[in-house]
């Protein structure tokens, strides 16, 4: 795993000049930084702004675990494509929503009733219609609070796919999608012959660990561990990103544009 300011990092960064590219990001922890309450969350004026221009010039997605109208309205309207809930809404063919909604309805009443009967203070059950998310990051205690979660996502029926995150388990039906079933869709629907994608935990390894070789992968923050083939150290230098993305977004209109007078 390498910093993406590496020479082989630039040099892959460079391969996306000359073809039709997908820019794909998750949010928290990516675009905008990790806050102690996730509807603090914002991203900066300058990776809106950023974000916008690349979204004029080229096919970006924001895909994140956030429920499709809490995304939306925390990123620019040029995005084309905003997909919420890990994959689950947002994406055309995606399954039926009312199939997701009735499965986290059945989970919201179980856990209403095993916290009633025995309280973990701290705990933030963010209900997303199609997906769940179990916060512990205001726990006193967070690995008690972990603990005492898993036992209780583990009697919970249907079982949920569990992918953890920053201090949150993230629950998803059986049926639904994940990020990486997501961006593969939005590949091909935009044609897309080379894709970026640039993620921060857990439900981001998924896209990492499944992404086909001539994708680029990044992660913020190193994890030894991690299947992303580059690095940057901080959610900050997602704005150094953007600017390059924007400066090949230009190097490729005006290559393009002088293939084309020579024509």
């Amino acid at each position: 795993m390498k910093h993406l300011l590496s020479a082989e990092g630039q040099e892959s960064l460079r391969t996306l000049a000359g073809a039709r590219a997908l820019f794909a990001f998750d949010f928290d922890g990516t675009l905008a930084p990790i806050v102690a309450r996730p509807p603090d969350a914002r991203a900066g004026i300058g990776v809106r702004q950023r974000l916008a221009l690349l979204a004029q010039r080229a096919p970006v997605a924001v895909v994140s675990g956030r429920g499709l109208a809490d995304l939306r309205e925390r990123i620019p309207v040029e995005v084309r494509h905003c997909i919420g809930n890990h994959g689950n809404e947002g994406l055309p063919g995606a399954t039926d929503p009312a199939t997701l909604h009735a499965v986290c309805r059945g989970w919201i009443a179980q856990l209403d009733a095993t916290l009633a009967a025995a309280p973990l203070s701290g705990i933030v059950v963010e209900d997303k219609r199609l997906t769940l998310s179990l916060h512990y990051r205001l726990a006193r205690d967070r690995e008690h609070a972990l603990r005492e979660l898993a036992q209780i996502v583990k009697r919970l029926d249907p079982a949920p796919r569990v992918i953890g995150g920053k201090l949150v388990l993230n629950l998803l039906p059986p049926q639904a999608r994940t990020k990486f079933e997501a961006i593969i869709a939005l590949a091909g629907h935009e044609r897309a012959q080379r894709v970026l994608f640039v993620g921060d935990d857990a439900t981001d390894e998924l896209v990492f660990a499944q992404a086909p070789a001539h994708w680029i992968t990044v992660r913020v923050g190193l994890d030894r561990a991690s299947r992303a083939h580059y690095f940057i150290h901080r959610q900050s230098e997602i704005v150094m990103l953007l600017d390059q993305l924007l400066q090949l977004s230009r190097a490729s209109a005006m290559r393009d544009g002088d293939e084309g007078g020579r024509r």
